[in-house]
């Protein structure tokens, strides 16, 4: 597989492509029949897309049974998403490491919580919020992978109480998570949108500055089911083994007033989506 470096702020970082049966979904333009083919020359894979197609919180309003059918089922657009979400833990989670298995239980874990969420907002397709969720800290096992010190880095950036993560990583990496995010998403052809989310999670004043701007509405809801996707799923507790989400106390106010969420409303959101995710156990 050809791979990516990124050079422009100091160490190297190799980015791994899309497998192959990825980048036929994302190239070309077929019928049911020779999606469904592509997605079945790794069996495997094809079994994950089931599991995934049928999770229940994605509420599908039956069960699908092959690959073919899901095709069908969902279209190639939602197929080719789903199957490029779940071909993303073997190509990045490429050693044994209970912090990579952290990252990925956590994305995981606020990608179903973006689903429910833009399911209970009514914003947002819930394939796009999936896909936001596994990505967008995806840039964490890159650089864990190249810095022996990053997990100390990582922790400590979210402890910090400014919220200011990208600032921490520049400083001791010159390098930063969400940056080789969104570089990784737009190799393995994610939307712009999502490829802009990703690279500007962090980026307080950058969000800030787009619900002043009363930006792309479809961008605005994403942040938000993110933000929210990591408040809800006790991000900072799984990566930084700490209770509070400072990130989200500098922004509570601006993504609360979008969404017309008070306190009250948010902590009813937030009960919704707990009962959710102890109903499908994860």
């Amino acid at each position: 597989m050809s791979q990516q470096q990124i050079k422009d702020t100091g160490s190297e970082i190799i980015l791994p492509s899309p497998p192959e049966i990825v980048q036929e979904l994302r190239s070309i333009s077929a019928d049911a029949s020779s999606l469904g083919t592509i997605i079945a020359k790794d069996p495997e894979l094809a079994q994950e897309v089931l599991e995934t197609i049928n999770a229940p919180y994605f509420n599908l309003v039956r069960k699908i049974s092959s690959i073919d059918e899901a095709v069908r089922f969902l279209g190639q657009d939602r197929i080719t998403k789903l199957t490029t979400a779940r071909s993303l833990r073997t190509a990045c989670i490429t050693r044994s490491s209970s912090f990579l298995e952290e990252v990925w239980s956590s994305s995981n874990r606020v990608a179903i919580v973006a689903v429910l969420l833009a399911k209970e907002l009514n914003k947002s397709s819930v394939e796009e919020a999936y896909e936001l969720g596994l990505f967008h800290n995806i840039g964490m096992a890159i650089l864990f992978n190249n810095f022996d010190n990053y997990r100390s880095v990582i922790r400590a950036a979210y402890k910090h109480e400014s919220g200011a993560i990208t600032a921490f990583e520049l400083h001791h990496l010159q390098q930063e998570h969400a940056n080789i995010g969104a570089a990784l998403s737009k190799k393995w052809h994610l939307s712009e949108k999502l490829v802009l989310i990703i690279k500007n999670h962090h980026n307080l004043k950058w969000i800030e500055q787009q619900f002043k701007e009363e930006s792309d509405k479809e961008l605005l809801d994403l942040v938000c089911i993110l933000k929210l996707a990591e408040l809800f799923s006790h991000l900072s507790g799984y990566i930084a083994q700490i209770p509070t989400n400072h990130e989200w106390l500098k922004l509570s106010d601006t993504i609360m007033d979008y969404l017309d969420l008070n306190t009250m409303k948010l902590e009813k959101l937030k009960r919704a989506i707990t009962e959710k995710l102890s109903e499908i156990k994860i």
